[in-house]
């Protein structure tokens, strides 16, 4: 009987330890379990010119992101996580979200890489270098809506909504260790240029009694291209100032067909009223794109004097470069426009 006594007692601590043994294999330490099941979440993701380290929130300007991402293990690397994933904004919930969920490995090193807006938002064509992990954009197409439809004393920067996209690229992409609770945020930077114009008229002609009013009446850019392929040659803006990355061309340039038009009359006064604020394709300009103003002095006895200027674009600018913004200033004189011309980082 004591001999099945002890027997019964081996047996119980038998599956007790068993269970312990179970348990340590299922859930060793509880931290790593908790972690293990942590989603992959992209949060904040911001609109930057490298020089100016402007920010602003991507969501402000955009509403979706495509997303690549690789992790490297102590098993497994170079594992794609993420092929092109499509994240959107969620307004509501002011959240960047996606579907299916991906979920950090703990202690893995991440590469995120991303641009905006996801190709489903468009009609082009966007991949990935898998060796250099550079991106490349196909087909980019412009249809010359500018943003200024109402003459404005001011840019109004954001082209969301409008039919043109304004296409970034995170050049640096972003680097991480898996870890419960980290979320991955990108730094934006415009690869496409912008072109502003402007005008005003000089003090000492609005003064002149006998002209009542000068009126910018309409102006035509043209031709310029329509589309354009990107293939990214730097992992950073390519800074203009050093001559080697200025010469770097990352667009190829394409269907010189586009026509920027402003046609909204506007009163001038000495200050400048924006009349065109549109996006550009980089490139170097052709001898043949001109710029042509159309404007009308109006006189104290009731007629009116319609004019026409028109100039070389090349006079201006020699080339479209890629996260600038073009600004070029019309003067209306007594005898004659005057013209300044000058680029500035975008977010300046």
């Amino acid at each position: 009987m004591k001999r099945h006594r002890i027997a019964y007692l081996l047996s119980i601590c038998s599956l007790l330890l068993c269970g312990c043994s179970d348990n340590d294999l299922l859930n060793p330490d509880a931290t790593p379990a908790k972690a293990s099941v942590v989603p992959i979440r992209f949060s904040g993701s911001y609109v930057d010119h490298a020089t100016t380290r402007h920010f602003s929130a991507l969501c402000e300007h955009l509403p979706t992101m495509g997303v690549w991402g690789w992790y490297n293990g102590m098993s497994d690397n170079n594992t794609q996580v993420f092929d092109n994933q499509y994240v959107a904004y969620n307004a509501d919930s002011a959240q960047w979200e996606y579907s299916p969920l991906q979920y950090w490995q703990e202690g893995c090193q991440y590469s995120f890489f991303a641009y905006a807006p996801h190709q489903r938002q468009t009609d082009a064509e966007v991949d990935i270098d898998l060796a250099t992990r550079m991106i490349s954009i196909k087909d980019v197409a412009l249809h010359g809506h500018n943003l200024q439809n109402i003459p404005s004393a001011d840019v109004k920067e954001q082209f969301a909504g409008t039919p043109d996209t304004d296409w970034m690229v995170a050049r640096a992409g972003q680097t991480a260790i898996g870890a419960a609770g980290m979320d991955v945020e990108f730094m934006m930077q415009h690869i496409l240029g912008k072109l502003n114009i402007r005008i005003k008229a000089c003090p000492d002609f609005i003064g002149r009694p006998h002209v009542t009013a000068v009126t910018a009446d309409s102006i035509v850019v043209g031709a310029l291209p329509s589309k354009g392929d990107f293939v990214q040659q730097l992992a950073h803006t390519p800074i203009i100032s050093r001559p080697e990355e200025a010469a770097i061309e990352e667009w190829t340039a394409h269907a010189p067909d586009l026509w920027i038009r402003g046609t909204n009359p506007c009163t001038l006064s000495t200050d400048p009223t924006y009349i065109v604020e549109s996006l550009v394709i980089p490139h170097h300009i052709d001898a043949s794109s001109t710029v042509v103003l159309y404007y009308t002095y109006h006189y104290a006895d009731g007629h009116s004097e319609e004019c026409r200027y028109s100039m070389p674009l090349a006079d201006a600018f020699s080339r479209f470069v890629a996260g600038y913004s073009h600004t070029l200033t019309f003067t209306v004189c007594s005898t004659r426009i005057e013209f300044e011309a000058g680029a500035y980082d975008w977010e300046d």
